[in-house]
């Protein structure tokens, strides 16, 4: 969504409609919905044709809302005339893709996040949400994971940058939509690796660990993480060495989201949330979708747009 109502840069885009002539087609569409002309937000559910002819539209959490405008996008194609299916010789090309960067010899694991019920804040109706999202690490990252010179008992850290990609960019309350990420300097904590099994053929390693992420800040693109997460983490996975790819995977982890960055106490508001991490299946074209925040994992192997979607400030807080 952000790619595609932004353009190649989104300041460009809110003057006059950004540069990625694929983004341009989309807005051009969507500019004939439910938001209309012009900059800001184009989320929502579209119904058009493949050559970009806008059909119908709604912005709606409603399953019978949603199906209603189904319906009235389906009545509108059967009722077009036979010279407005016309195809054309050309289609925009985009100058840009993040799922251009997808590492098909690394790991990529699917993320999904929900709000737990817990006896301090039981689960109503409204709160029961959840979210997906992937994972990206590289064939180098990936090899991070083992640990050298395997033998059953040895138990070992994983490099930071393992912690970080997931604490900063995924251990996030991202359970009700969006949400900020975090600095290097906003987490603390540690993955840990324990050799279970070592067969010929097969490395099994259980994963533990923890994490404490604070923030107090609302600069990033106006999201702004929460204020204090207390994290624990477990795991396992298997690495097949003859294949040299990873057979299994599972990472479970349970936190406390604190509306404070101050110690945490009982008179502090707090709520549950969970996330688990599974190996993505690459056969299916809906798990090789790109991590929300992918462009902000400041790895060389991902592929940048030729101009910044956003201002993106990356740096450490003061």
């Amino acid at each position: 969504m952000w790619r595609l109502q932004g353009g190649s840069d989104f300041n460009q885009y809110q003057k006059s409609g950004g540069l990625d002539p694929e983004c341009i087609c989309f807005q051009d569409m969507a500019s004939k919905g439910h938001y209309g002309d012009g900059g800001g937000t184009k989320q929502g559910i579209y119904v058009c044709t493949s050559q970009g002819e806008f059909l119908a539209s709604i912005n709606s959490l409603s399953a019978d809302a949603v199906a209603a405008m189904l319906e009235r996008g389906l009545s509108k194609w059967k009722n077009r005339t036979i010279e407005s299916v016309a195809t054309t010789d050309t289609l925009p090309a985009p100058l840009h893709r993040w799922e251009w960067s997808y590492p098909d010899q690394g790991l990529v694991l699917k993320q999904t996040t929900r709000y737990l019920s817990d006896s301090q804040r039981p689960l109503v109706d409204r709160d029961n949400r959840f979210n997906f999202d992937f994972v990206w690490f590289d064939s180098n990252e990936a090899k991070l994971f083992l640990p050298t010179h395997p033998v059953v008992g040895k138990e070992f850290e994983f490099p930071k940058i393992l912690f970080e990609r997931f604490a900063q960019y995924h251990l996030i309350e991202t359970a009700h939509g969006e949400s900020g990420i975090y600095h290097s300097n906003e987490v603390a904590g540690s993955i840990r690796g324990k050799v279970i099994e070592v067969e010929p053929r097969t490395l099994k390693i259980q994963i533990t660990g923890n994490c404490r992420s604070l923030a107090n800040r609302t600069e990033y693109r106006g999201l702004s993480p929460a204020k204090q997460i207390q994290i624990a983490i477990h795991g396992s996975f298997v690495f097949d060495r003859t294949e040299n790819q990873f057979d299994q995977f599972e990472l479970v982890a349970k936190g406390r989201i604190f509306n404070s960055t101050q110690p945490a106490d009982a008179k502090t508001s707090s709520r549950s949330i969970g996330w688990y991490f599974t190996l993505a299946d690459p056969a299916k074209p809906s798990e090789r979708l790109f991590p929300t925040h992918l462009h902000a994992y400041g790895a060389a192997w991902v592929k940048q747009p030729a101009l910044p979607l956003h201002n993106l400030n990356l740096k450490k807080s003061k």
